[in-house]
């Protein structure tokens, strides 16, 4: 019997340290898993902000293109080219009258003329070539971006271009908007069926929908432009107004170059782009200008 206890005992001593070390390995198992779904969720934390962070980076990217393409259609619809025509020659017409044979003389006359409408045109077409000092004053532009007008490029924009699109009869008013322009700060909205607006300024200088604030002259008034959260608005005919966005729309594409946002083009086509920009402010300076029917 006391061999039979003893044996006993040992069973109980040889179990119990199994159920000590399965008891530890359970206690370690559990730390272990707890570690590792931490582990998982901390993992699954760090995902989840960065994929929020894309998103917002993704959303961004998606304002400034949406605002790039609107900005781009607008350029493309007030930057359609014309082609130029001729008319074609019209030659001397000789009389001819009933009862009377034509002479040499007339029937040569004649005969040059037919030869000259039946002469086929010449076909000419649009051609285009870089100016060696616009292209390098541009280039080095864009090599450190600025809006300063100090710099050789804007400078002679704002010299040729610029300062005469947006000189007007009121020429303080005019100064007013091309610092508004500058600051992007310049609103311009369709006049639609809107009450008149209730103002400190004097009716002259508001203008109204029959007379331009900016060139004092009694034009239909399609279009008003305000500063910034002011409440005063002034009226501008379809002529001024095309002045004005075509300086903006200069200004806005030199901005995005600024900005960095430009990344489909080369150096050359951002040029040329600020030509075709360029020739539209030309095209206003001149009296030349587009009204939306």
């Amino acid at each position: 019997r006391r061999l039979e206890l003893k044996l006993k005992d040992e069973e109980c001593e040889r179990l119990s340290k199994v159920r000590d070390q399965l008891g530890q390995e359970l206690e370690e198992l559990t730390a272990s898993l707890f570690e590792e779904a931490h582990k998982m969720v901390r993992e699954a934390n760090v995902k989840q902000s960065n994929a929020e962070k894309q998103l917002k980076e993704a959303l961004g990217k998606i304002d400034v293109l949406q605002a790039e393409v609107a900005a781009l259609k607008t350029l493309v619809l007030s930057t359609s080219p014309t082609s130029p025509t001729k008319d074609l020659p019209s030659g001397p017409k000789a009389p001819f009258k009933k009862g009377h044979a034509r002479n040499k003389s007339t029937s040569s006359a004649m005969l040059g003329s037919q030869q000259e409408l039946s002469m086929p045109q010449p076909i000419v077409r649009e051609c285009k070539e870089v100016d060696s000092l616009l292209f390098s004053e541009f280039k080095t532009w864009k090599e450190e971006p600025t809006l300063e007008r100090s710099c050789s490029f804007l400078d002679r924009i704002y010299r040729e271009d610029i300062y005469p699109c947006l000189t007007f009869s009121k020429s303080e008013l005019g100064s007013a908007i091309l610092e508004a322009v500058e600051r992007n700060t310049l609103s311009v909205e369709p006049v639609g069926f809107q009450p008149l607006p209730v103002v400190k300024a004097s009716a002259v200088e508001c203008g109204g929908p029959k007379k331009c604030a900016l060139s004092g002259q009694t034009k239909t008034c399609k279009h008003r432009i305000k500063f910034g959260d002011s409440s005063n608005y002034y009226y501008v005919s379809p002529y001024c107004r095309y002045r004005i966005t075509s300086v903006c729309n200069f200004f806005t594409y030199i901005r995005y170059i600024h900005q960095g946002l430009v990344k489909q083009q080369d150096a050359e086509q951002m040029f040329w782009e600020v030509m075709q920009l360029r020739k539209e402010m030309s095209y206003a300076k001149l009296g030349y200008y587009k009204d939306d029917l």
